[in-house]
C-alpha cells in the first residue's frame, strides 16, 4: 500500500492556485446561460441580507414599540411677588405712627379703589388694588403684634370706636432704587393722614426709609379729635 505523500506549504499553495486557475478557465468556456446561472448564489446572499434588514426595521418600528419618553423639562418657577411684603411694611408703619396710647383694637385694611372714601391716589380712574391670599397673610403677620386685621369693612367706625384704624394702600410703584406706596390711615372720628412711603430693601428686608412729597390731612396723633369732641375725651 502506497503511503500518502505529505505536501509542503509551498507545494500546497501551488496546487490550490492551479486548481482555481482551471476553474476560471472552465468558467470562461461555459455557455451564456450557464454564466447567467452562476449569479444565483450572489442573488441569494443579497436576498438573505435584505431579509435580515427588514427584520431589524420591523423590530424597531413594530406596533407597541415606542421610544423612551423624553425627559420632562422642569417647569420654571414663577417669581414670587414682593408686593405683599412691601404693603405689609407700609401698613405697619402708618399704623404705628398713629397708634393710640392704649393700642388698636383692630386695623381694617383696604386696597386702593375698594371703596370710594379710601382713595389714596388722585388719578382718575384710580387703579384698583386687590390682595392675593399670600399678600393678605404677609400683612396679617406683620400687623399681628399691633392688632388683628379685618378685611372688607364691617367694623364700627363711629366716633365711639376710637381705637379702630382704617388703612388703605395703593399699588406698589417701582423706581430705580426703591419702591413707593401711597398709604392712608383714618381713625378717631375722621382724623387721618395720606402720604407716600419710600420703601427700600435693607439687609434683605423691606423697610420704610422716608416719605415722598408732603402729608395730606391732619398728622396722625392718637387721642380726642379737636374738631369733633366726644363724650369721654
Amino acid at each position: 500500500m502506497t503511503k500518502p505523500t505529505r505536501l509542503t506549504d509551498d507545494e500546497l499553495g501551488d496546487l490550490l492556485r492551479e486548481t482555481f486557475a482551471e476553474h476560471e478557465t472552465l468558467t470562461d468556456h461555459l455557455p451564456e446561460a450557464s454564466k447567467r446561472r452562476s449569479h444565483g448564489p450572489v442573488l441569494l446572499a443579497a436576498a438573505a441580507v435584505l431579509v435580515v434588514l427588514v427584520g431589524v426595521l420591523y423590530g424597531v418600528n413594530r406596533p407597541g414599540h415606542s421610544d423612551p419618553p423624553p425627559t420632562a423639562t422642569p417647569a420654571a418657577t414663577p417669581a414670587v411677588s414682593e408686593d405683599g411684603r412691601i404693603w405689609a411694611v407700609a401698613v405697619v408703619s402708618i399704623a404705628r405712627l398713629a397708634e393710640p396710647s392704649d393700642g388698636w383694637q383692630v386695623v381694617q385694611v383696604f386696597g386702593q379703589g375698594q371703596r370710594a372714601h379710601t382713595q389714596v391716589l388722585k388719578a382718575s380712574p384710580a387703579p384698583v388694588v386687590t390682595f392675593s391670599a399670600a399678600a393678605k397673610a404677609r400683612i396679617e403677620e406683620a400687623v399681628r403684634p399691633l392688632a388683628p386685621v379685618a378685611w372688607g369693612g364691617g367694623v364700627d367706625e363711629s366716633c365711639t370706636a376710637r381705637r379702630v384704624a382704617t388703612v388703605t394702600v395703593g399699588p406698589v410703584a417701582s423706581k430705580a432704587d426703591h419702591k413707593e406706596v401711597p398709604t392712608s390711615i383714618f381713625y378717631d372720628c375722621g382724623r387721618g393722614s395720606i402720604l407716600t412711603y419710600r420703601i427700600e430693601k435693607v439687609d434683605g428686608s423691606w423697610k420704610v426709609t422716608g416719605t415722598v412729597g408732603g402729608v395730606t390731612g391732619v398728622l396722625p396723633v392718637g387721642g380726642c379729635p379737636s374738631a369733633s369732641p366726644r363724650e369721654g375725651c
